[in-house]
């Protein structure tokens, strides 16, 4: 790799480079990387090098009990920490994953029988055929098989071992695993906890049958991305965007105590006032408290919104506004 960087240093430049940039998934990270020269090639190996480096961060460092730099946002896309929104987002973001939590607590309590069966409904969510719940025929501790077809063409016998655990997987679960394969068999470990880093060693040995893990917080992701077990609410904010509309927003006018002439057009006829401040208008001599009161004057005592009935001419832009953009918030 170009300038000797790590898999992670790259994701984290790519995804630093725009303030803005709120997810991005992992294949454009590869992409990018390879424009910039930080990388040889952008081939799936390598696209999958990069999210495997980011998803092992971030279960590195829920293991630890710290905060990654890096977020999974599932489906292959991920994001920084750093440019998650605070306020009413970091709300959203606490509530679901206060949600998961609770998810994954429900997972420990299902019965035996019915997590795997769960498993069975997720791996078909996937893309699984010919999907079959084998734990109670005792077949070597496989609990599901499946097949994943590619392109129509390839086609991966998959058997799934699932534990509801608390504490993680070690390795000697690993080596039941790969040992109850099949040949030409690929294994899947899904747990509801996590694995240690032996287990993990053991998993991605290359000189032995591949066995996928899938820990409790990925699995209750996919639970969440395929709507099994949660209710998905939907939330509509709005924002202004002032870089794509041509709109005047409203910015407060220093007056700089200074005395701003002001005027109103009421039945074809322009008035004239002098605003010193919010309780000092003068029309025609006379002094009131509010705007609304120079207004209702103009109006014969009809009520009237002082602040938006009376205007003002910005002396910077030349443009026309009401007189609510001189009051002090």
């Amino acid at each position: 790799m170009a300038e000797n960087l790590t898999y992670l240093e790259i994701a984290y430049k790519i995804l630093g480079e725009k303030s803005g940039l709120k997810q991005m998934h992992y294949r454009d990270l590869a992409n990018r990387a390879f424009e910039l020269g930080l990388i040889e090639s952008d081939d799936l190996i390598v696209a999958g090098n990069i999210a495997s480096a980011i998803n092992a961060d971030i279960r590195k460092s829920k293991a630890q009990g710290t905060q990654s730099r890096f977020i999974s946002f599932g489906r292959g896309l991920y994001g920084l920490l750093e440019h998650e929104p605070k306020g009413i987002f970091a709300d959203i973001r606490n509530k679901n994953q206060e949600v998961k939590k609770q998810l994954l607590e429900a997972l420990h309590a299902m019965h035996p029988s019915k997590f795997e069966e769960l498993v069975g409904e997720v791996l078909r969510n996937l893309g699984f055929e010919n999907v079959q719940i084998t734990g109670k025929t005792g077949d070597g501790g496989i609990d599901v098989t499946g097949e994943l077809i590619v392109a129509d063409i390839i086609k991966n016998n998959v058997s799934v071992q699932v534990k509801r655990w608390r504490s993680n997987v070690q390795r000697a679960s690993i080596s039941e695993l790969r040992g109850s394969l099949r040949p030409h068999q690929t294994g899947l470990f899904i747990t509801t906890s996590d694995f240690s880093k032996q287990s993990v060693d053991e998993a991605e040995d290359p000189y032995k049958a591949p066995i996928s893990l899938m820990n409790g917080n990925e699995f209750v992701d996919l639970l969440c991305e395929f709507g099994v077990g949660i209710i998905l609410e939907k939330v509509t904010i709005l924002d202004l965007d002032k870089n794509e509309i041509n709109f005047d927003f409203p910015e407060l006018t220093e007056t700089d105590g200074k005395e701003i002439e002001i005027f109103a057009n009421y039945k074809d006829r322009k008035y004239f006032a002098i605003y010193f401040s919010p309780t000092k208008i003068i029309y025609e001599n006379e002094v009131y408290n509010s705007p609304s009161g120079a207004g209702m004057k103009v109006q014969n005592g009809l009520p009237v919104n002082g602040w938006r009935f009376w205007k003002f001419t910005d002396a910077k832009t030349g443009k026309i506004h009401p007189i609510e953009r001189l009051r002090k918030k």
